[in-house]
């Protein structure tokens, strides 16, 4: 919130509430400095919001703490509604291979920040899976169905238990950003450790062989 924003929201509370805003003009003054200090993170919506949910609850005047405590919980609740998806490929500049460099963490700390501010809403679980039960097009109904012997035996064909390479799928090719052989694992680039997954252009170069040899099959 800023100065001005500060200024008319004390002066909506002094409309129901004459003990909140201080009579001498210097230490209104003060007040509005140090609500906006307090507040400065704080929506100007939601403080006008949580002035009328304290007011609903209590009979004491509201105190800049109060609704920078309920901004807190407010952040808290949307950053756990959010399952933290990112797709790198829409921010610009962003090299979706550099999961360390400096533009791929801003982008990922400035989304984080949006949904935290409100400015962007958390994608949660239901967002992105149809809900169980939810209803589709036609009155049809979305199930989670387990995986089946039909499907196994697919699998099984495609991708025998003997031949299938220790780790993730993809460790079959090798890697085109960290020179990675097969069935290596992947490294970060400047210090060298090994990555816990993959670089994503592994996963297409993987994903392109495997279309790559059905067509050649078929």
């Amino acid at each position: 919130m800023t100065l001005d924003e500060v200024l008319e929201l004390l002066s909506n509370v002094a409309l129901v509430d004459d003990r909140v805003v201080k009579v001498d003009e210097i230490e209104q003054r003060a007040q509005v400095s140090m609500w906006a200090a307090i507040l400065g993170d704080v929506p100007y919506e939601f403080a006008g919001r949580a002035v009328g949910e304290h007011y609903r609850e209590s009979a004491y005047p509201i105190l800049p703490k109060d609704i920078a405590a309920r901004w807190r919980t407010e952040v808290r609740d949307r950053l756990n509604r959010s399952m933290g998806t990112f797709e790198p490929t829409d921010h610009p500049g962003v090299d979706p291979d550099d999961q360390y460099g400096d533009a791929y963490v801003a982008a990922l700390r400035n989304q984080r920040r949006a949904v935290a501010v409100g400015a962007s809403e958390p994608v949660g679980l239901r967002e992105l899976m149809p809900a169980v039960g939810s209803r589709l097009g036609g009155g049809r109904v979305a199930e989670l169905v387990p995986a089946n012997d039909e499907f196994r035996a697919a699998k099984e064909a495609k991708y025998p238990r003997r031949a299938r390479p220790a780790g993730p799928a993809e460790f079959a090719v090798h890697c085109p950003v960290c020179g990675a052989s097969a069935g290596s694992p992947c490294q970060l680039r400047g210090s060298g450790r090994r990555m816990t997954g993959t670089h994503p252009s592994r996963r297409d170069r993987y994903e392109a062989q495997l279309i790559s040899n059905e067509g050649g099959t078929s």
